[in-house]
């Protein structure tokens, strides 16, 4: 039993999670553990029960989101940053609650808000997410008004079509990758090539 802790999100005054994510860790082998902002003495505990995590999508992101990647970092446990997680993953060391900060920029236009299964490429250019997708171009959803910039410290996985970063990862992790869009809403074959990598890698 391979054990991933979710990040649950404060949506309308009640923490949330989404059931599609839920189930692609179901269906990969993974027993999603749902794990509320709170202080760090109060989610360590759950933390440690995890071999793997995800940061989800959401307005922002917060201390807790922050908790779970420093020791996912620390003890090189798989982390998937989807969308804010991405972001969160993109700024931990700079952690703000408040968004942008100095890697989080606003992107100016609408161009990748959309309710679209599919709204526009992105070009693959290293090999750790080529290997995961098995492509180098697949189309994907956009739903983020943010966008990361470069910093030293992680590696940049794929753009979008107009230049926009689309993945991050960090070096010397065996899986702590941020994907811009959301995998957990699409049912196509990169998708779950993504999840099953992931899980994979949990399973150590």
């Amino acid at each position: 039993m391979v054990v991933i802790g979710i990040s649950m999100r404060l949506v309308d005054n009640s923490y949330k999670v989404s059931a599609h994510l839920i189930e692609k860790i179901k269906v990969n082998g993974g027993v999603p553990l749902l794990i509320l902002p709170g202080l760090e003495s109060e989610v360590m505990p759950l933390i440690k029960r995890c071999q793997g995590f995800v940061i989800p999508g959401g307005v922002t992101w917060h201390d807790t989101d922050e908790v779970i990647i420093r020791y996912a970092i620390k003890h090189d446990l798989p982390l998937l940053g989807i969308c804010a997680g991405m972001q969160a993953i993109a700024n931990i060391h700079n952690f703000d609650k408040d968004i942008p900060s100095d890697q989080t920029i606003l992107i100016g236009s609408d161009a990748h808000q959309s309710s679209n299964e599919y709204v526009h490429n992105i070009r693959v250019v290293s090999p750790f997410l080529e290997t995961i997708l098995k492509d180098k171009i697949i189309r994907v959803n956009s739903r983020h008004k943010f966008t990361v910039t470069k910093e030293d410290y992680f590696c940049i996985d794929a753009y979008s079509d107009d230049g926009l970063i689309e993945a991050i990862h960090l070096p010397n992790k065996s899986f702590i990758l941020g994907v811009q869009w959301h995998p957990e809403d699409l049912d196509d074959e990169f998708s779950e090539r993504l999840f099953t990598e992931f899980i994979k890698k949990c399973n150590g």
